[in-house]
């Protein structure tokens, strides 16, 4: 009953602040992605785990990535960029990696990679750890995808922030579950 209870009270945290998972904890929520949902055990995915000083030089192509984009943009929302890596300890890159399967679509281990994602924010929060998906442009921008040796047939995913819980917000109201469930056929 824990598990269920912690998924229907689940809420990102606000703030994720130090220690980060050490090492072997983040092998074990990475143990955990890889019991993704997964058709024909493709391993449709990869992660890139970006911890330390390299959040600074992550924020450096992002604020660089916004710049090319936006060349006008000011220097706070440059400023804006460079920290968001910051946000937290420790960053998992969810990435899928696509596999030329006549039988498992593109959109079937793109979904299988989503679910590794899942994953990672179940596990981390099980292991004491709060843990947020951000995506955004960072996702798709050329700059980005060659800084972190993105492939072709890769696709970022998600930017999953993982950290100790500083502050959550109130989880919101429960959602009525009937409004979002239909019977077939009607």
């Amino acid at each position: 009953m824990e598990a269920y209870e912690s998924l229907v009270t689940r809420v990102s945290p606000s703030i994720l602040e130090e220690p980060a998972p050490d090492h072997e904890i983040e092998r074990k929520i990475v143990a955990a992605a890889l019991r993704a949902p997964d058709h024909k055990r493709l391993r449709p995915w990869r992660f890139i785990s970006i911890r330390g000083d390299a959040r600074a030089k992550l924020g450096e192509i992002f604020a660089a990535a916004y710049q090319n984009k936006a060349p006008n943009a000011s220097p706070e929302v440059i400023a804006r960029e460079k920290k968001k890596p910051l946000r937290a300890p420790l960053i998992l890159v969810v990435l899928a990696k696509i596999v030329d399967d006549a039988n498992v679509p593109a959109i079937d281990q793109k979904f299988s990679a989503a679910a590794a994602a899942q994953n990672i924010i179940l596990a981390s929060e099980a292991l004491g750890f709060g843990a947020v998906w951000k995506t955004g442009d960072a996702a798709t921008d050329p700059l980005i995808r060659e800084a972190l040796g993105v492939k072709a047939n890769e696709e970022i995913v998600a930017y999953i922030y993982i950290g100790t819980v500083k502050a959550r917000p109130n989880p919101p109201a429960p959602l009525e579950v009937s409004a979002f469930l239909t019977s077939w056929p009607a």
